[in-house]
């Protein structure tokens, strides 16, 4: 290799090296860095939800605070994939987060409900958490009626500990398969 071959490779490392610290930022003033923390709404379902920030503060479309993009790291499955997956694994939690009477078939629209599902309402949650403990370590589906508040639900259990949370995208009104539902 030639000297001009040496110096075109090393200049290449360097500016990759100088790239790579530009996207970094120092945390404190000792020595440690991290990369730059990036921001999104606490999760509600709607288009927002996909936003990023670069500071805290508050979504100026559904007014939740912002939270850390890197704290929210629940699956999603789809409505259409639910009753096959609930089939093969029969362990699941299903955890319905809608009100009482939505659950029961009280309220409209009757969407049904998934069977074996426990309801417990996301204005309830967060008092409440203590009643799904048993469930921390075990693998728990959230939904709703239209996935507002199955995101949310989903990153408060996350936030609590519990290790397995996946969210039913579009709740239960875009739901088809009716082989594991309880009208």
């Amino acid at each position: 290799m030639n000297n001009s071959s040496l110096f075109f490779r090393d200049l290449s490392v360097l500016l990759t090296l100088i790239i790579a610290i530009g996207c970094l930022s120092f945390t404190s003033s000792t020595t440690s860095f991290s990369i730059k923390d990036e921001y999104s709404c606490t999760p509600c379902g709607q288009s927002c939800d996909k936003e990023v920030y670069s500071a805290h503060g508050i979504c100026s479309h559904c007014k939740m605070p912002l939270v850390k993009k890197s704290t929210i790291n629940f699956k999603t499955i789809e409505p259409s994939e639910i009753c096959n997956y609930i089939s093969r694994n029969p362990k699941v939690i299903l955890l319905d987060v809608r009100t009482k009477d939505e659950f029961e078939g009280r309220a409209e629209p009757r969407l049904g409900r998934l069977k074996n599902a426990i309801n417990l309402p996301i204005q309830e949650l967060e008092a409440k958490i203590a009643l799904l403990a048993a469930y921390k370590e075990k693998e728990i589906i959230v939904y709703c009626s239209r996935s507002h508040r199955s995101p949310r639900a989903s990153y408060i259990l996350m936030q609590n500990g519990f290790k397995k949370v996946t969210n039913m995208a579009g709740g239960m009104s875009v739901m088809r398969d009716n082989s594991c539902k309880v009208q």
